[in-house]
C-alpha cells in the first residue's frame, strides 16, 4: 500500500524552533556555570599548592618567606623561581579565568610580609613566627586584568589607614569568580571571598586581612 510523505508543517516546524531555543536558554548558561565554577576549583588548586610549597619553603628557612625581585642584590630570587622546587615543579601560575595573557603568573604576594616594603622599610614581616595570627593575613591573592610586571603588591605605604576600595581594585582582581577572589592566606589555608566581605574587613579597625600589624586604622588620606 502506498503510504503518502508527511512534511512538517510551518507551525510545526516553528515549535520545534522554539523547542530548540528554550533547550538553548536553559542549557548555555548552566555550562557556562560550570565552566566557571571549574576555572574557580582549579585556581583554588594552585593557590594551595603554592600555599603548601610556602610552608615548606618557610620550614627550610628558619620560618622566613619567600623574597621578591626586589632581594636580587642581596641574593635573593622571586618567589616565582623559588617556589617551584617544593612543589615538584608542578605549580601553575596562572589562573584559567586570567584574561591577561602577556604575564607569566595572575598569583602575587602580599607585600606587607616582604622585607622592609615601600612605604613601611621600617617592617619586617617575612618571618613567620612574627605574626600574631597567620590566618589572618592573606599571603597572595590575584593580580587583576591591569596589574602586571610585579611579583608583589603594594599595600604598605597604607599601614595604619585604610586602604582605598579603588587603590585594592587596582592591583587585585575581587570579581575575577563569580563576584569574588581567591586568596591564600600565611597559614597555607584558602578562601574564597566575595568583594563585599573584603570591603568590610578592609574598614574594620583592627583586622589583619592585609596590614599584620593591625594598626588602628584612620581614614586614607
Amino acid at each position: 500500500m502506498y503510504r503518502k510523505n508527511h512534511a512538517f508543517t510551518l507551525i510545526e516546524l516553528l515549535v520545534v524552533i522554539a523547542i530548540i531555543a528554550i533547550l538553548a536558554a536553559l542549557i548555555f548558561p548552566a555550562a557556562a556555570r560550570v565552566r566557571s565554577q571549574s576555572k574557580t576549583v582549579k585556581c583554588l588548586n594552585n593557590l594551595r599548592q603554592i600555599g603548601q610549597a610556602t610552608i615548606l619553603y618557610a620550614g627550610e628557612h628558619d620560618h622566613t618567606l619567600p623574597v621578591t625581585s626586589h632581594q636580587r642584590r642581596q641574593g635573593g630570587q622571586s618567589w616565582t623561581l623559588t617556589l617551584q622546587s617544593y612543589a615538584g615543579g608542578t605549580i601553575t601560575f596562572r589562573c584559567p579565568a586570567d584574561e591577561n595573557g602577556e604575564r607569566s603568573y595572575t598569583y602575587v604576594i602580599n607585600d606587607f610580609l616582604t622585607p622592609n616594603p615601600a612605604g613601611a622599610t621600617d617592617l619586617d614581616y617575612s618571618k613567620l613566627n612574627r605574626l600574631e595570627s597567620r590566618t589572618a593575613t592573606f599571603l597572595f591573592a590575584e593580580a587583576s586584568d591591569t596589574y602586571a610586571n610585579s611579583d608583589h603588591f603594594h599595600f604598605a605605604e597604607y599601614r595604619g589607614r585604610t586602604i582605598p576600595p579603588e587603590f585594592f581594585t587596582g592591583q587585585i582582581a575581587v570579581k575575577r569568580h563569580d563576584g569574588a577572589a581567591n586568596y591564600v592566606f600565611t597559614d597555607g589555608h584558602i578562601e574564597t571571598l566575595r568583594w563585599e566581605t573584603v570591603q568590610t574587613r578592609l574598614k574594620t579597625p583592627g583586622d589583619r586581612f592585609v596590614d599584620p600589624t593591625a594598626e588602628e586604622k584612620t581614614n586614607a588620606l
